[in-house]
Parts: structure tokens; C-alpha cells; sequence
């Protein structure tokens, strides 16, 4: 029995490739139109939606820059030679013409000086004086804001405690968008909240913008969108003036919490000589006074013209193991303060030195220079083959003389920067010439 079978032929459909053509150019300027037109709306909106996320316009911060110092030390000098001069002069001239009309002339903190030790001081005359100097202390007090640090923890039965520390600093600057504190970093570091206070009663939320682990310091930020418009800002920003014209003996107050308590203030002299100390990749110069401190010291000091020249420090201890304010140089800090302010990174090498005497240099033939003292666990410096007894001349075309030069070579460049750290090193018999090239690192 025979099996027909039904044979289909199923045409395909012809294709019209001009209408697939036409879809697809219709598909991709309906894509471009709806970019363009998300791009536009994203443009118009994007401020509305910034002003709902964050409750205003963020403006951008401008750049601290601090002032530079006016003159050198040897042109202090100069100029206070000058001043004893003419002081001695002026004083003969008054000697002579005493029936004469007094005449206003501005004086000199040293001008001062040389006047009152040519005066005797009665108990009335001394009576004046002290209230004279409590008068410029207070006043000088409005400068210092008080930080309180708060940490929480919870005990073993699931309460939660606040435990809080307090520190004293200054207002250093303001970038448009925030208030920029400068203070000691210990009694801050591990808090859960800031609060910065001043000392009229305003007080505001703040927080930690940057902290050098090598100096100890921090610089504290408070957003300006929660001061009031109509308060003065500039009247609380701390002028800083020049520690290079420091010396043994000058007037100094000190405010913010020199024996611990904030609010407490103290006034004495620089009573020694400054002296330099060596970190890593940092040298500052410490001062000594006769003022009274604690454990717990905070603060700053100023000079006779109501400019801040030191910030207090506990890093470093009074001589003999005196309980006295001791205070970094603010000069050498100018650079620091900037850089943690512009939250820009501090240069890393990792040497620590010093300087190489005069002595060593005539009666041992040691090259001038920066010499290394030491050099951190898997720092650049040590990676790239730098030793202790190496000595820094150079940094690419930069002459370095001392280690303060060395210091000052290296925070002028930048991280990831590529250099070439020139030394000498000692060999049998002499020094020889070594090039070292390194890329700077982010001091952590």
C-alpha cells in the first residue's frame, strides 16, 4: 500500500531593508534625543538637587596662605641695632629740649624695653604694670577657642557612657567654607564628636580635618554655614607673627590652657636660648619660659605686639625637668599649618638629622650639609639605600647646608614626585659623591 505525502513550500517573507534601515536610524536619534535631553535636565536640576541633599551650595574652599616672615633673622638684627641708636639719641635730644612739647612716637617692643630699664619701679609704678599685663592677657584670651573631644563607650550592661577631654587652640584661618582651628591633637584624636567653643559663648560642631602625628598638632575645620552672618570672623583669626625674632629674655604671654584649665593665661620671658629639634623630615626650634604649665598644657604664646610667635607643646620639657611652657617656633610651622589647612599630603622621605658643626666641619673635613641621623623601617630613603652618617648636599639642582635646609627643599615638592637626593659618604679615607634617585612618598 503506497504512502502519498504532502510536499509545503514555505516562502520567506521577502526582507525590506529600507524599512529595517529606517527603524534603526529612527532608534538611534530617539537614543541621542533622550541623551540630550537627560544631559539638559541633569544640568538644570543639578543644583536644585544638590541644595536638597545638602541644604546649600558648596562653595569651593579657597586656598590658606599664611604670612610670610618679613624679615630675616640678620635683618632683625640690623634693624635693632638701628632702633638702640636712634632710641639713644632720641633720649639725649629729650634730655636736652625737656621744657619742650611731648611728641607721640611709636616705639618698639625692644625700644620698650630699652626705655624700662632705664626706669625705677615703685610698688605703685609695678602695681600698674601687672594690671596693665592682666588687661592685654584677657585681651589677648579672645583669641583662644576650647575643644572639647567626647567618647562614647558601653559598659557590660549595655549603657552607654560619655567620657570627654578639652584643648585649647587658635582660629588660623578661614577658606570661605570653613573655620580652620589649630590645636593639640592627643586629647582629640580617638573622639567620637568635637565641639569648638569661643570664648564669647558661641559654639559650633566641628571636626578633624588633618592631624601630623609628628609634631602633635591638628588643624580642626567648623563649617561657615554655621556662623552667624553678622559675626566677625577676622576679630577671632590669631595673627601670627615671626619666632625668628625670638629672644632670651623677650616678654611672652600665654593663653588658651597653660596650666592645664582652659581660660587659664600666664605672662614671664623667654628664659633660654632656642633649641633645635630634629624629627622625621621636620625640624622645629622648642623655646623655653618661666611660665608655669601642666601635663595637660595647651595654647599658644604671643609676643608684646599681640602676635602669636609660639605654639605650647608637650612634646618637650623645661631644662632640669622644669614644669614651665615650652613652645614650638611658629616660623617653622608657617609651611605645616598651610599644607594641613589645603589638605594637600606632606612630603615623605623618611631621614631623620641634623646639621653638621662648624667644628666638625674645620677639624674633621665633614662635608656641609644635612647629616642622617637615622632613617624609618621601609621609608623611601631607606629602600633607595640611604645610611646613617650619609650626608644630604643636594636635592636635583638644590644646594643643601643644613638639615633645616634639607626640610625645607623637601616640603616645597610633592608626592610622587621623582627626585635625586645627592650625599656624601664616608669612604677609607675620604668623602665620596653619590646620587640617589627616589620618588617622595605621603607622610601617613
Amino acid at each position: 500500500m503506497g504512502n502519498d505525502f504532502l510536499k509545503e513550500d514555505i516562502k520567506k517573507r521577502p526582507v525590506n531593508r529600507g524599512k529595517i534601515i529606517k527603524k534603526t536610524l529612527i532608534t538611534i536619534a530617539m537614543a541621542v534625543i533622550f541623551g540630550v535631553v537627560a544631559s539638559l535636565m541633569i544640568l538644570v536640576l543639578e543644583p536644585f538637587l544638590k541644595r536638597i541633599t545638602t541644604g546649600y551650595d558648596q562653595p569651593a574652599p579657597d586656598t590658606v596662605s599664611l604670612p610670610e616672615e618679613e624679615m630675616s633673622p640678620e635683618e632683625m638684627l640690623s634693624e635693632y641695632m638701628m632702633q638702640e641708636s636712634a632710641l639713644a639719641e632720641m633720649m639725649e635730644e629729650e634730655e636736652t629740649a625737656a621744657e619742650s612739647e611731648p611728641v607721640d612716637i611709636p616705639l618698639s617692643e625692644d625700644q620698650i624695653s630699652a626705655i624700662l630699664s632705664r626706669l625705677k619701679i615703685d610698688a605703685t609704678k609695678y602695681r600698674q604694670m601687672m594690671i596693665s599685663m592682666s588687661n592685654y592677657a584677657r585681651e589677648l584670651g579672645d583669641y583662644a577657642v576650647t575643644i572639647t573631644a567626647v567618647k562614647s563607650s558601653v559598659d557590660w550592661l549595655n549603657s552607654v557612657n560619655d567620657s570627654s577631654n578639652v584643648t585649647s587652640g587658635i582660629v588660623v584661618a578661614e577658606n570661605n567654607v570653613e573655620l580652620l582651628i589649630l590645636a593639640d591633637s592627643a586629647p582629640i584624636k580617638n573622639a567620637d564628636s568635637l565641639t569648638m567653643s569661643l570664648r564669647n559663648g558661641l559654639t559650633f560642631p566641628a571636626y578633624i580635618k588633618d592631624i601630623d602625628d609628628i609634631t602633635g598638632l591638628a588643624v580642626i575645620g567648623v563649617s561657615m554655614e554655621l556662623v552667624p552672618e553678622d559675626f566677625d570672623v577676622a576679630s577671632v583669626i590669631a595673627p601670627l607673627g615671626s619666632s625668628s625674632s625670638i629672644y632670651t629674655g623677650m616678654g611672652v604671654v600665654a593663653i588658651g590652657s597653660p596650666e592645664g584649665v582652659p581660660g587659664s593665661i600666664g605672662y614671664g620671658m623667654i628664659n633660654t636660648p632656642r633649641t633645635m629639634v630634629s624629627y622625621v623630615d621636620t625640624y622645629l626650634y622648642s623655646y623655653e619660659t618661666d611660665i608655669l604649665a601642666s601635663k595637660n598644657s595647651s595654647g599658644v604664646i604671643f609676643n608684646m605686639q599681640g602676635q602669636v610667635v609660639g605654639i605650647i607643646t608637650n612634646k618637650e620639657t623645661g631644662t632640669n625637668g622644669n614644669v614651665v611652657v615650652v613652645a614650638y617656633g611658629v616660623t617653622e610651622l608657617k609651611s605645616l599649618i598651610e599644607k594641613m589647612s589645603n589638605g594637600q599630603k606632606i612630603s615623605y622621605l623618611g631621614i631623620s638629622g641634623t646639621n653638621v658643626t662648624s667644628e666638625a666641619n674645620r677639624e674633621l673635613g665633614v662635608p656641609m650639609g644635612a647629616f642622617v641621623t637615622g632613617t624609618e623601617m621601609d621609608s623611601p630613603a631607606m629602600l633607595a639605600g640611604v645610611q646613617v652618617g650619609d650626608i644630604i648636599v643636594g636635592i636635583n639642582d638644590t644646594n643643601i647646608g643644613s638639615f633645616a635646609d634639607y626640610v625645607s627643599a623637601l616640603q616645597k615638592r610633592t608626592p610622587e614626585e621623582q627626585i635625586t637626593l645627592k650625599i656624601m659618604r664616608k669612604s677609607v679615607d675620604e668623602y665620596v659623591t653619590i646620587d640617589i634617585p627616589l620618588t617622595i612618598a605621603a607622610r601617613e
